[in-house]
Order: C-alpha cells, then structure tokens, then sequence
C-alpha cells in the first residue's frame, strides 16, 4: 500500500484530533443520549429543542445501530461517552443493568402509566420506562390487494438484523411467542437484514424487498414523505396480533451530568406526551392524543414479553441471522 503524502498524513491526524476535542467538549457541555434511528424525527422535532428551551441543556443524540452502541458503552468502562440510554426496546437495558452499566431510576410522573409500561422493579427504583410505543406492523407494496400472513407468505422477506437492530429484537419477540416455525420461515425468506428500524421501511419502498415487520411510527414517518407503501398489524394465521413497541430509557451508570435526571422527567412531562403524536408516537401517559393515521388496537390483547427474561432472548436471536 502506498505511502500518504506527509500533508495529507497530518490533516489527517490534525482531523482525528478535532474530532477527540469536539466529543470531549461535547460531553462536558451536553447531555449525550445514545438512541436509535426511529427515534431522529421526535428527537429533532420536539425533545432536543424542547429540553433546550425547558431547562437550557443541550441534547446530543447519537444514532449508532442498538447492538454498537451497546458494546460502545461497555467499551467506555468507568468513563461513559452516554448520560442516558434512549432505545426502542428494554433489552439492552435490562442486560446492562444485570452488568453494571445502568442504575435505578424513580420518575413519579411515569408511575401513572399502565404497568407493560414500567421496567422491574429494584433497590432503588426501576431500571427502565417507556415514555412512548407504537405497534409492530408488516408493511407491504401497495400492490398487494391484501396484508400477506406470515404463516405463509411466500415473497421476499427483510427481517431486520436481530444482533444489530432493536426491530430485530421484537422480530424475535414476535415469532418466539407466538410461532417459532413461522420465524424459521420467515428467515428462510430473507434476503437482506437492516440494520434499524428506519432502513427496514425504506427497503419495502425501494423494493429491495416486499415484506417486512416495522414500527407503525417509522412507517407513518415514510408514508408522510410519500413512501408508496401499505401496512397493517402483523397477520399470523389468518390473526392480527399486537406487539407493543415501548421506546425505553435508561441512566447510564458513572456518569457525570447533572441535567440527566431532568431530561428522564422531561420525557412524561405535558410537554413531551403531547409532543409524540406530532411525531407519529404514541405517549404512555393518559389524556394525550394519538397520532393520525394510528391503527385502532381497541379490544386487541396484546403480545407481552417479559423483558427481564433477556437471557432466553439473547439465546434466541442467533436463530434469526441470515447466513448465506
């Protein structure tokens, strides 16, 4: 391999530096929340700015894929980059918390949302709370003249990556609780894996694909842009079945900023619960409007994980890789 130009070798480092100082700055002026991909629209929308304007804090999001910014946070030790952990399931949560890397949080406000809700009770508090959900769909080309059962369906899957991607995650909630040979299936069928929730959608627009399990939010999102595509509730032998989505935070442990707490309350304020349907979110909190175009669940029993059972899905998720 040839050797760099001696100036381009150090704009190079010159840059690699910059860049340390800004995260460094970064981190000691700003609340930095590790979240995912689904969540960019409410967080450019409504929770950075508004947490700006509420309490004078800025917010610094990064969106790294769920899995990476897992191991990036364990790889941090002692010296977390993330105050908070902003997902879209309480897997990593969860896990984490039984390795150290979370600790208890108590948020009065949150106490008044229904219990599938609220993270395990511990010394201390709880270790998660979903502040928003919204339903897993199977979104689907317009063409179709109707919603493909799962049980059956013979096209060309996108099955989120469940080692990389919280969608991943609840692609394996939903067929290990209900029909593990349809999950066989399924993955037999797939011939690409995204990697958040957001390509998963995008990949059925595109026609990479003609099949997939995504958030209603992200897909309402799409479908505003003008995404030619169709969805419903997942359809698994002839059934619509719902799976809650719960958009979970965490507080990372050892960190260091004071405004972290009030951005955990920021979340189930008026403010915010108002906010998500604006943003295609659903609150957890009552008296607060759904976004438009929102499924009627009404009557629908839902599909519920015991989320600190994380080490039978942990087991689980492998099942659901595409190896070629």
């Amino acid at each position: 391999m040839p050797e760099l130009p001696t100036w381009l070798a150090i704009g190079l480092v010159v840059a690699a530096g910059v860049a340390v100082l800004d995260l460094r700055r970064a981190e000691a002026e700003t609340l930095v929340v590790y979240t995912t991909p689904a969540l960019a629209d409410l967080f450019a929308g409504a929770l950075s700015p508004g947490f700006l304007a509420a309490e004078g804090a800025r917010v610094e999001p990064v969106y790294v894929t769920a899995g990476q910014q897992y191991n990036r946070l364990r790889m941090s030790g002692e010296h977390p980059e993330a105050d908070v952990f902003v997902h879209a399931s309480p897997w990593y949560l969860e896990k984490g918390f039984d390795e150290g890397r979370f600790v208890p949080i108590r948020i009065e406000a949150a106490e008044r949302a229904e219990a599938r809700f609220l993270g395990r009770e511990v010394d201390g508090g709880r270790i998660w709370y979903s502040f928003a959900w919204t339903p897993l769909l199977e979104v689907y080309p317009r063409s179709f003249t109707a919603p493909p059962d799962l049980a059956t369906a013979d096209v060309r899957m996108g099955l989120a990556h469940p080692l990389l991607s919280n969608n991943g995650v609840y692609d394996v909630v939903f067929f290990e609780s209900l029909d593990p040979e349809a999950g066989r299936r399924a993955v037999e069928r797939a011939t690409v894996q995204p990697v958040n929730a957001r390509q998963s959608i995008n990949g059925v627009a595109d026609g990479s694909f003609d099949l997939t399990l995504g958030y209603e939010a992200v897909t309402l999102f799409y479908q505003a842009k003008g995404a030619d595509v169709a969805s419903s509730l997942p359809v698994l032998h002839g059934e619509e079945r719902l799976l809650p989505v719960v958009a979970s935070v965490g507080l990372v442990a050892d960190h260091d900023n004071p405004a972290a707490a009030s951005f955990l309350a920021y979340l189930f304020s008026e403010e915010t619960q108002d906010a998500l349907a604006r943003h295609h979110w659903r609150p957890v909190l009552p008296g607060h409007a759904e976004p438009d175009g929102a499924r009627d669940v009404v009557g629908l029993d839902p599909v519920l994980f015991d989320w600190s059972d994380w080490e039978r899905l942990e087991a689980a998720l492998p099942k659901y890789e595409v190896r070629t």
